[in-house]
């Protein structure tokens, strides 16, 4: 009776957002993947990914909460840098599982601080031009309060973030507000709005973060499509929010699009099938489209046979 009651809740939680989001169809790039990383230098707990143009990606580790500026090396990539990172006071070890940038700057999503106990539901903006050894945030907004009740090791895994251009060019509707999303409304929030994956609830969740560090407003919530959410990307190109789920769902993912004012599943996808069944928790897409595909890449945070990371394709 157990098993069939959490079967269930399971079943429950996925959204039934259109018949793509029943359908797993495979890999739409190369079935293969190859190891992107040289053999043990980023070690376990590589759990976010983030493209700062074509030969540069960023990357945070979880424990201890660390970020990496990566730079292409071949077909690959060699970590170039790297900073333990602290909060905006110095101090702490933030559990960083998500990372991107934008022209506000780059973020980082935390669930925890790995020096104390319990969730804590933290974005952090770090500046990368800093001299520092260690970089502690410029910036922070703790929204464990606006958000539901998660395990220490179940809050943020992945932040992406939309333009406001693409949001108002598309409807989207402010659950806030309930009307269409308007920017006006939101002053100091910077050019667009912060997507973050809240793990144990399988959502994603939108805010507008006052670039003053601290103040926010929640924009919207919306299922991602799978009862986990490791990690999330927008992808400008195609229009498509990416959800990724990591083992815990076969390594699938799936695309959501903006239809009716509100993101929804349009497809889900298998991982590549040559691609063994890793603990992938970051996932990113190139910006350049060569010989008509897009390079991808998976963070292993398992780090297995000494590799995190992992290159694929997409079609242009």
């Amino acid at each position: 009776m157990r098993t069939l009651l959490c079967l269930a809740a399971v079943l429950l939680a996925v959204p039934v957002d259109s018949a793509a989001a029943a359908t797993t169809r495979k890999w739409p790039g190369d079935p293969a993947v190859a190891v992107a990383d040289p053999a043990g230098v980023l070690g376990d707990n590589v759990s976010g990914l983030s493209f700062d143009g074509p030969d540069v990606l960023w990357a945070v580790k979880n424990g201890p909460g660390t970020l990496y500026r990566l730079v292409r090396d071949g077909s690959g990539w060699r970590p170039a840098a790297d900073w333990p990172l602290r909060y905006r006071d110095g101090g702490g070890d933030p559990d960083a599982e998500g990372v991107v940038v934008t022209p506000d700057g780059l973020f980082a999503a935390t669930e925890r601080d790995n020096d104390g106990d319990g969730s804590l539901l933290k974005v952090l903006r770090y500046d990368t031009g800093s001299t520092a050894s260690e970089l502690a945030a410029t910036a922070e907004w703790d929204l464990t309060g606006d958000l539901p009740a998660v395990d220490d090791n179940g809050g943020f895994e992945g932040i992406t973030w939309i333009p406001d251009g693409f949001l108002t060019a598309g409807g989207f509707r402010d659950d806030h507000t309930e009307a269409r999303y308007d920017p006006s409304r939101y002053p100091g929030h910077g050019t667009g709005l912060y997507f973050l994956g809240l793990e144990d609830t399988g959502r994603v969740y939108a805010y507008a973060l006052d670039q003053a560090g601290g103040g926010f407003t929640r924009v919207a919530s919306f299922p991602s499509g799978f009862p986990k959410v490791m990690e999330l990307e927008f992808d400008p190109a195609t229009g498509s929010l990416w959800s990724v789920c990591d083992d815990t769902c076969s390594g699938k993912s799936a695309t959501l699009k903006l239809s009716g004012g509100r993101f929804t599943v349009t497809a889900t996808y298998a991982r590549p099938s040559k691609m063994p069944n890793h603990n992938n928790e970051g996932f990113a897409i190139s910006p350049v489209c060569a010989a008509g595909h897009r390079a991808v890449v998976w963070a292993d945070d398992g780090n297995d046979g000494g590799h995190a990371l992992r290159t694929g394709t997409l079609p242009c």
